[in-house]
């Protein structure tokens, strides 16, 4: 609990049991190994896979804003694609995440919260501020340029994940 993987190309990875949220970088491809009914191609699998064996690149992930949010981000900035932070909203209580120079993925979990997205810089002039009520399965996209503020709401704690680009793309 409370951590992640970071998986690179061509490592097939597998779900088990419990939570999990998983982002991925541009893809024209999904290959199947098995545990599904889905058509797997086996040929490409074997030609595709890097075969290496190690320990698993854990991520405790770095605190941000006095532990309610926890950012992952691959080690490197090879993979500038993404990163995920996991906010933990208790009642009433306000995080603004900066601007991000691309659009941003926000998925409420559980709970029920508040997400405020604010244009800045010179998108001030052609984005306007939009603020929408999020509940477990709530789904929305921020424009790129703009500071998201989440703010939890009175009825208890919130769980909610922000999908990104790599905080070493973001200067």
């Amino acid at each position: 609990p409370g951590q992640a993987l970071f998986l690179g190309p061509n490592l097939p990875h597998a779900y088990l049991l419990g939570d999990c949220m998983e982002i991925m970088a541009t893809s024209d491809n999904v290959v199947r190994a098995g545990f599904t009914p889905k058509f797997k191609d086996v040929s490409t699998l074997t030609g595709m896979l890097t075969y290496e064996c190690g320990p698993a690149d854990v991520l405790d992930g770095v605190e941000e804003h006095g532990g309610a949010v926890r950012l992952y981000a691959p080690r490197s900035s090879d993979f500038p694609e993404f990163s995920l932070r996991r906010v933990t909203l208790s009642r009433s209580l306000s995080v603004t995440l900066g601007s991000s120079v691309s659009p941003r993925v926000v998925i409420c979990v559980s709970g029920k919260a508040t997400l405020e997205a604010t244009p800045s810089g010179a998108a001030s002039s052609t984005l306007t501020e939009a603020k929408l009520a999020l509940s477990s399965g709530i789904i929305a996209v921020s424009a790129a340029k703009c500071d998201l503020t989440l703010t939890g709401g009175d009825d208890g704690t919130a769980l909610v994940f922000v999908a990104s680009c790599h905080p070493t793309f973001e200067a």
